[in-house]
C-alpha cells in the first residue's frame, strides 16, 4: 500500500508541475480548480504521514526497526511539513489572486515539495519497505493496519480510494482489488468517493 500511495502522490505532483507551467495568468477558475486538488493532496499527505508517525512507526520499532532509521525518517517528515506549509500558503495566495507573481511562487513551492517528497519516498522505499515486507503477516503489523482503518470514516475512505485509483496503473489497481473486496472498493470509490470528482476536474 505504501508503494501505491507514493505513486499517487508523485502522479499529483507531476500534474501540478505541468498545470502551473501552463497556467493561464489571471484565471480565477483555474486557480480554484488547482486549489481544490491541492487541498485533497494536502489532506492525503497529512493523513499518510500522521498515520506513519503515530501507528506504523511504533509498530516497526516493536518489530525491531533500527531507531536511527526511524529518526532519520522523522526528520524528513519535519522538512516535508515545512514544504507543505510553504505550498499551502502559495496555493492560498494563488486562489486569492492568480497573478504571475503568485503563479511563480506556487511553481517554486511545488518544486521544493517535489524534491523533499522524492528524497523521503526514495529513502522509505530503499530502507524501510524491505522490513515492512518481512513483517506484514505479523500480528503486530496486522494490529497497526486495523488501527489505521479505524481512523477513516466511509466518506474519507471513499475519497482516499477514488484518489488512489485515479490514473493508477494496472498493477496498483490489482493490488487494491486484492486488499479490498471489489464490491466494497466500488462502493467506497464510486459512491462515498463522489466528491473526488471535483478534484479530478482539475486534471481533465
Amino acid at each position: 500500500m505504501n508503494t501505491v500511495i507514493h505513486a499517487a502522490v508523485r502522479r499529483d505532483l507531476t500534474r501540478f508541475r505541468q498545470a502551473l507551467k501552463d497556467f493561464p495568468a489571471g484565471s480565477q477558475q483555474r486557480a480554484a480548480q488547482l486549489n481544490a486538488a491541492w487541498q485533497n493532496l494536502d489532506g492525503q499527505l497529512y493523513h499518510h504521514h500522521h498515520g506513519e508517525e503515530t501507528i506504523f512507526w511504533p509498530a516497526l520499532r516493536d518489530l525491531g526497526a533500527d531507531e536511527s532509521l526511524v529518526s532519520d525518517l522523522g526528520g524528513e517528515h519535519e522538512r516535508l511539513a515545512e514544504a507543505m506549509t510553504q505550498t499551502r500558503n502559495a496555493m492560498s495566495a494563488l486562489a486569492t489572486e492568480p497573478n504571475e507573481t503568485n503563479v511563480d511562487q506556487a511553481r517554486a513551492a511545488f518544486a521544493r515539495l517535489e524534491d523533499v517528497v522524492d528524497t523521503h519516498f526514495s529513502h522509505e522505499e530503499r530502507d524501510l519497505e524491505p522490513m515492512m515486507a518481512r513483517v506484514v503477516a505479523s500480528p503486530r503489523w496486522k494490529d497497526a493496519q486495523s488501527q489505521i482503518r479505524k481512523t477513516q470514516s466511509p466518506s474519507s475512505a471513499g475519497l482516499y480510494f477514488a484518489w488512489l485509483l485515479d490514473g493508477a496503473d494496472p498493477e496498483a489497481r490489482a493490488f487494491l482489488r486484492h486488499e479490498v473486496p471489489p464490491p466494497v472498493l466500488f462502493v467506497l470509490s464510486r459512491v462515498f468517493g463522489r466528491p473526488y470528482q471535483r478534484v479530478a476536474a482539475a486534471w481533465e
